[in-house]
């Protein structure tokens, strides 16, 4: 047994994720914590992170070292992405959290990034009873700086194996689309128009680096965003991993879902129970992300997964460990068959 820990530092939300391994690197997680910051707020305009977001921030990653010091942890990672991969301050940031906090950040690109959200999502596979072998995946993470798309090939549910046929990151993020594009409250159509426009022409260019996508695959949406569409689809009160994991989003139900939510104040869109607060504004550009991306690449319906960066950073740590573990097993053996001989 070995208790691991993880810290995904997005670009509108931290999150926190404290696991138990077993010997055949399975999981169970025994604390969690998330909190939105909006790390990347104005980056896109300043290209810096803004020091109210900095201060939250480092106020956060306080609070989880805190959290991840009352366990009796083998070593944990954290790992920042889009927001602070473009930073100019980046390095400011980083020496902070180190100096201030204790903790070393490692600044992933997009295709770690979309590697460690595929090793995050195969991971939550093993209660997925509707896949059939040999199975093709496309996985969409939507984010706050940046969308992922993952396809892979011969995934065979509770195995391990799988082929990564192709990953891309592109520059489609909702708290940049938020900012950027939509100003009014609700939404004016012409805001919604502009910002539909630039997600289809992102999509159309992601869509053609993707080529073909093989039949039978399973569009697999994970982060947020789609977590926060299954839980209204389904009315909950509060967010229940048991209910949102596995669970399948239907187009019609987004679209009526992004009908009704355009139309409401961000007051309005806050009353949600099932909004996560610091989500309302951004549930606009993230929905329309969902549905165009349903349409580009012609899938009626989306497996939602709650496993993503985060459980990603967690397995690939993991797999570290056991690996230093078996180097470490094997060295005192030797060390001991040495000195026997002598």
């Amino acid at each position: 047994m070995a208790i691991l820990a993880s810290i995904d530092i997005g670009t509108n939300t931290l999150r926190l994720l404290v696991a138990e391994f077993k010997k055949d690197g399975s999981f169970k997680e025994i604390y969690s914590k998330r909190k939105i910051t909006r790390l990347g707020e104005g980056l896109n305009t300043s290209g810096i992170l803004g020091s109210k977001a900095l201060k939250k921030a480092i106020h956060t990653l306080k609070d989880f070292k805190e959290s991840i010091d009352k366990f009796n942890i083998e070593d944990f990672s954290a790992v920042a992405t889009s927001a602070v991969r473009e930073a100019l301050n980046r390095v400011e940031f980083i020496k902070r959290v180190k100096d201030e906090v204790g903790i070393d950040i490692k600044v992933i690109n997009g295709k770690e990034e979309a590697g460690l959200v595929l090793q995050g999502v195969i991971a939550g596979l093993s209660t997925t009873s509707h896949l059939s072998p040999p199975t093709s995946l496309l996985v969409m993470d939507i984010g706050g700086g940046s969308t992922e798309f993952i396809l892979t090939q011969n995934l065979k549910p509770n195995s391990s194996f799988l082929t990564l046929h192709f990953s891309l990151s592109i520059s489609l993020g909702v708290v940049h689309l938020s900012e950027e594009l939509i100003k009014n409250d609700p939404p004016l159509q012409i805001e919604i128009e502009r910002t539909d426009r630039e997600i289809i022409k992102s999509l159309l260019g992601a869509k053609k680096s993707l080529g073909s996508i093989p039949e039978k695959t399973i569009f697999v949406g994970t982060a947020g965003t789609i977590t926060t569409l299954a839980a209204i689809e389904q009315g909950l009160d509060s967010y229940d991993h048991l209910r949102i994991h596995n669970y399948i989003l239907k187009k019609g139900a987004i679209k009526e879902i992004f009908n009704r939510l355009k139309s409401m104040t961000l007051s309005q869109r806050r009353k949600i129970p099932a909004l996560e607060s610091g989500r309302e504004d951004l549930i606009i550009p993230g929905t329309l992300i969902v549905l165009r991306g349903m349409e580009t690449f012609g899938f009626d319906r989306m497996t939602v997964s709650d496993y993503g960066l985060r459980e990603g950073i967690l397995v690939n740590l993991w797999k570290k460990y056991s690996q230093n573990q078996k180097a470490s097993k094997m060295s005192r053996s030797g060390t001991a068959l040495a000195v026997g001989m002598e």
